[in-house]
């Protein structure tokens, strides 16, 4: 199997939850064939090179990937579409940044060698979410065809965070997800879920579609507590001056149930923090200036 991560830009926590990332997957390396990094950013992998395969991009490809509509999560198809061509015929898990290995992944490969696709987790027949963006990509698409598919209200979109496929069938797959991008777009759809879907209506087609969790964690939803978290580790590691093959091997003693993967927070609390920081914001701020 072959393990991908698209990182752009210089905010570095992605590129932090990247290189974690990669380090759980590094901790099963009997099943995985490579792990692949397609950046623009190269100098923040450096101190992985020997165990990652870098796949430097320019401004112009990224340009050239998001299309005419300068769509950026067509990037993450672009890349996917990349990475089967150059291992054809072998299994494919592209994950977001914030994700992590956490269970045994021989029995994903003997799923995905099967035949079988997951992705992060069901979310649901898109005609019956009744989230604004949902609403608004269903009410735009319901009845048409994309990609030589009519759009169903029994559809189910799936979270794109993971996305493990056979890659069994000589491109044709991520083929046509980019062929549904482009002509929802192009058909003026609501960018919000389009590279999402596209994901989710292309596996269904072509494979039987499960979710991931049981293997891959996905903390988008507690972001704010898993950065430092990462961070703080990864800190301590670098000050006690391990290198990374010793860093691999620390990361096998790492507890990775002390911060919740799945938390909710209320979002009249949130918004009250806000307006608190709005009414009495900080004052008196003082810096220093270099005097040398």
């Amino acid at each position: 199997m072959h393990v991908l991560y698209c990182t752009f830009g210089n905010h570095f926590h992605h590129h932090l939850q990247a290189a974690f990332s990669a380090l759980s997957f590094m901790q099963q390396p009997n099943d995985v064939k490579s792990i692949n990094i397609i950046t623009d950013a190269v100098p923040y992998y450096q101190h992985m090179s020997k165990h990652v395969n870098i796949i430097p991009v320019t401004a112009d490809t990224i340009t050239d990937w998001k299309g005419k509509a300068n769509y950026f999560f067509r990037v993450k198809i672009k890349a996917i579409q990349h990475l089967a061509a150059m291992y054809p015929g072998e299994p494919i898990i592209y994950c977001d940044t914030d994700t992590f290995l956490f269970s045994k992944l021989s029995s994903l490969k003997t799923e995905l060698l099967s035949g079988k696709s997951y992705m992060h987790e069901d979310e649901g027949a898109l005609s019956q979410r009744t989230g604004k963006h949902s609403v608004k990509t269903w009410n735009a698409i319901k009845g048409k065809e994309y990609g030589g598919l009519l759009m169903k209200p029994s559809d189910h979109m799936r979270n794109a965070g993971v996305v493990a496929f056979p890659n069994t069938q000589n491109g044709k797959d991520v083929a046509m997800a980019l062929q549904i991008c482009d002509e929802m777009i192009n058909d003026g759809v609501p960018l919000f879920l389009i590279e999402q879907y596209s994901f989710s209506l292309t596996m269904q087609h072509f494979y039987t579609v499960g979710d991931s969790t049981p293997w891959i964690a996905h903390y988008w939803r507690n972001k704010q507590d898993w950065n430092p978290f990462i961070l703080n580790w990864i800190a301590e590691q670098q000050f006690k001056q391990k290198t990374f093959d010793e860093i691999i091997t620390e990361f096998a003693q790492l507890d990775l149930s002390q911060v919740p993967v799945i938390i909710k927070r209320k979002y009249t609390a949130e918004k009250w923090h806000r307006a608190v920081d709005w009414i009495f914001p900080p004052s008196n701020m003082q810096y220093v200036k270099r005097n040398m």
